[in-house]
């Protein structure tokens, strides 16, 4: 079992929601973190409280869709904090649409954040574990990935890449001294896209009916990874659970008890207020550049 007292942890996506709670649960168990999310104030705020823990905390601001900042970032992590040991890859975008209307610069960003910087970032942070033949990658995808649900085309797409990545590179790195784990939340509550997403749409009996897990149970099946050196963890109990396994099988019949559960509901629900809210933005867009709009 890997012990995390005094590991450096780059994690990104950590300005926010689940990435908050990852990082103070490394920051419990003894873990140096190196802080990477757009919002540097965020960052900073959230690196000022886990330092009275006894450990050392770095906000690096950044943008992941811009991957020729990769190596920098990882420069400037290590020069900050030594050798890397861990990279959680945590940062994502997700938007429900319809996807006959989804805008192509939306698609485009969803999979470069959700897929190719986790891919690329890993690549950057990779030679130095592998030449200390010690380290250990992980990879927050969703079960969006494994079951993909209405209105969420370009995110489950994007996850799925994410989770066969993991499995592929993890057996590529079979013996070298580096693990990659996958670590797939269904439904979370209380922060997160999918809570901002129930409380939007006034529905909050959906996800306990699908099941729904606390953000500290996805945080500490992270660190459950990394010392179990484990493939993947699957943070979802209910019934979706059975229904990831089943999909395999009856696909049809999923998709109709995921809408009988209401899952599609709450996500067309989401993806028609996505729609109203781009039409309302481009009506006030057009008044501010002097059109007169009549209803």
């Amino acid at each position: 079992m890997q012990q995390l007292q005094g590991k450096n942890v780059l994690l990104t996506g950590a300005s926010r929601g689940v990435g908050q709670v990852i990082a103070r649960t490394f920051a419990r168990a003894g873990a140096n973190l190196v802080l990477v999310a757009r919002t540097q104030e965020a960052l900073e705020q959230l690196a000022a409280e886990l330092q009275p823990m006894g450990v050392r905390v770095v906000a690096l601001p950044a943008d992941l869709g811009d991957f020729t900042s990769h190596d920098e970032l990882v420069e400037r992590a290590t020069h900050a904090l030594g050798s890397l040991d861990i990279l959680v890859n945590n940062a994502a975008l997700e938007e429900n649409a319809f996807y006959a209307d989804h805008a192509r610069d939306k698609i485009e960003q969803m999979v470069r954040i959700d897929l190719l910087a986790p891919m690329l970032l890993t690549r950057s942070v990779l030679p130095q574990l592998l030449a200390r033949k010690a380290g250990h990658i992980v990879n927050i995808a969703s079960v969006a990935g494994k079951n993909g649900a209405a209105y969420d085309a370009s995110y489950a797409a994007a996850k799925a890449g994410l989770i066969v990545f993991s499995q592929s590179l993890r057996a590529e790195l079979k013996g070298s001294g580096v693990g990659i784990s996958c670590v797939s939340p269904g439904f979370i509550s209380d922060v997160g896209m999918y809570a901002n997403k129930t409380r939007a749409t006034n529905n909050t009996r959906t996800l306990r009916a699908a099941g729904e897990s606390s953000p500290q149970l996805v945080a500490d099946s992270v660190l459950r990874a990394i010392r179990d050196n484990r493939a993947e963890i699957v943070v979802c109990p209910g019934p979706i659970r059975l229904i990831n396994a089943l999909n395999q099988i009856v696909p049809d019949w999923i998709s109709n008890l995921m809408e009988w559960l209401g899952v599609s509901a709450v996500f067309r629900e989401s993806a028609e207020a996505d729609t109203d809210a781009r039409v309302i933005q481009a009506l006030q867009d057009a008044q501010r550049s002097g059109f007169s709009i009549e209803a």
